[in-house]
């Protein structure tokens, strides 16, 4: 575990290039942050010693993007957060350096400075990339919900949680110390999950609060990286050690058991048949419920056999003649 009480700009040598699994950054974000005890009114729990971006924000980003690119592994890959104001720089950056921008994601919470001449700013973004387009990064798909998981409403939890929007609350913590910013450990658990598996070394080049860092103990990766302020680093180097490695539960993913398989006619007749007689007395998304558990199918390959053949069941299939053959042959439409 190696974490360097340093400016990250300055550790070009401190791990080895191609060495590092997955890589998480809430750099400072340039728009002079410290400032923003008045708004908040909370200076008496702020750590001293928090250090503002340099005024070349684009220059000092493409330093430490640089650094992240040479330790990252080919399959590695990177979410860096960002106010704004200046995620169009970090942008920049990414598509000057080659790498591949894979997802932006909106990181939504209901908590911003009140305003009277603009809108309230009450997002952050996120740019979730690897080195090139052809990197395969780890990406565990049902590390936190599996396919049958439905909400209250019956919506998949799964694709709910795989949308570019994040809704997860900060964290408020009256009364503790803490860094400039706090980045809430639901928000790093979701990319620590997601993009990282055991034993695997977890970077973070602005540590603060060391959220990332007691985040990746607690799930049993290996923290490392950079912090530049020395009154919060001892700080966070104190309370990663009392961290212990927490139990993960594992989800049970359970998918349709005929799921993939090819639907063939006779059972697109029945399927149709069924929706006619029941739609009447039920709606539809209970006639998909139904129809899901009797043919093992999951929702959306229900719901497409539906649109395209039901309701008076044929009303789709086309009867034509065959002249060769001298027959009348159904076409069925692709799905």
């Amino acid at each position: 575990m190696k974490i360097y009480n340093k400016d990250c700009t300055l550790g070009n040598t401190d791990f080895l290039e191609n060495s590092i699994d997955l890589i998480i950054c809430d750099p400072p974000f340039g728009i002079k942050e410290s400032n923003f005890d008045k708004h908040y009114k909370r200076k008496k729990n702020i750590i001293e010693g928090y250090q503002e971006a340099p005024d070349d924000y684009y220059k000092f980003s493409k330093e430490w993007i640089i650094i992240a690119k040479r330790i990252l592994k080919q399959n590695g890959s990177m979410y860096i957060i960002s106010g704004w104001s200046n995620s169009d720089i970090i942008g920049s950056v990414l598509r000057e350096l080659n790498f591949f921008i894979r997802n932006k994601i909106i990181w939504k919470f209901d908590f911003g400075v009140n305003t009277k001449k603009k809108f309230v700013t009450s997002h952050y973004e996120i740019y979730y990339v690897t080195k090139e387009k052809k990197s395969n990064p780890t990406f565990n798909t049902y590390c936190r919900y599996g396919a049958q998981e439905k909400d209250d409403k019956y919506k998949s939890l799964l694709y709910q949680d795989l949308q570019s929007v994040w809704d997860i609350n900060k964290e408020y913590q009256p009364g503790k110390v803490k860094n400039q910013n706090k980045l809430p450990e639901k928000l790093i658990k979701k990319m620590i999950l997601y993009s990282s598996n055991e034993k695997d070394k977890v970077c973070d080049f602005f540590l603060g609060n060391f959220t990332t860092a007691i985040v990746s103990k607690k799930l049993g990766r290996v923290p490392v990286g950079y912090e530049i302020n020395k009154n919060m680093f001892d700080i966070g180097i104190k309370n990663l050690k009392n961290t212990k490695k927490e139990k993960v539960e594992e989800v049970k993913n359970i998918l349709p058991e005929n799921q993939g398989k090819r639907i063939d006619k006779e059972t697109i007749k029945e399927i149709c048949n069924y929706f006619d007689k029941e739609y009447k007395n039920k709606t539809k998304e209970q006639i998909i419920k139904n129809l899901m558990i009797m043919y093992g199918r999951g929702k959306f390959s229900i719901k497409n056999i539906i649109d395209a053949y039901c309701g008076n069941c044929f009303r789709e299939i086309k009867i034509v003649k065959d002249t060769e053959l001298s027959e009348e042959k159904i076409i069925f439409p692709e799905l």
